[in-house]
């Protein structure tokens, strides 16, 4: 009985680490090794610089709207889920700050990721700047 509990338990845990390995490889980039949901961004948003940039208060201001709205489906350090991007891997950080912000104001709903078209401007760019430092 023991042993095939054991098995049943490697079994489970083998299928799990298949799941999640498959959904990262799901997850395609662009030329520039962005993630095509964030790379879908208009040039004009693509273009445009983080007003908050460097400013330490806005990263604290950040990181604590990240735990708000972010954590949940990304972790509590941002190193992702089997549902969400690991927010330190070099497909999301290679984003620019303005692709970045529009991803989070438009969100991926295919993927899960909501719309936070109804925080603030300043609150959005806040949260890239925290995103930012987890490079």
């Amino acid at each position: 009985m023991r042993l095939l509990k054991a098995s049943i338990l490697a079994l489970l845990l083998t299928l799990s680490i298949a799941a999640l390995s498959g959904s990262a490889k799901e997850w395609r980039t662009d030329s520039r090794g962005v993630l095509l949901a964030i790379a879908q961004a208009p040039e004009k948003a693509r273009l445009r610089q983080n007003p908050y940039d460097g400013r330490p208060d806005a990263i604290v201001a950040g990181a604590k709207l990240y735990r708000q709205h972010c954590a949940e489906c990304h972790g509590p350090n941002g190193w992702g889920t089997d549902r969400a991007a690991n927010l330190h891997a070099r497909d999301v950080q290679r984003a620019t700050p303005g692709e970045l912000e529009w991803f989070l104001r438009n969100g991926n709903l295919v993927r899960g990721m909501p719309s936070w078209s109804g925080l603030p401007e300043q609150r959005l760019w806040q949260i890239v700047v925290y995103l930012k430092t987890l490079r």
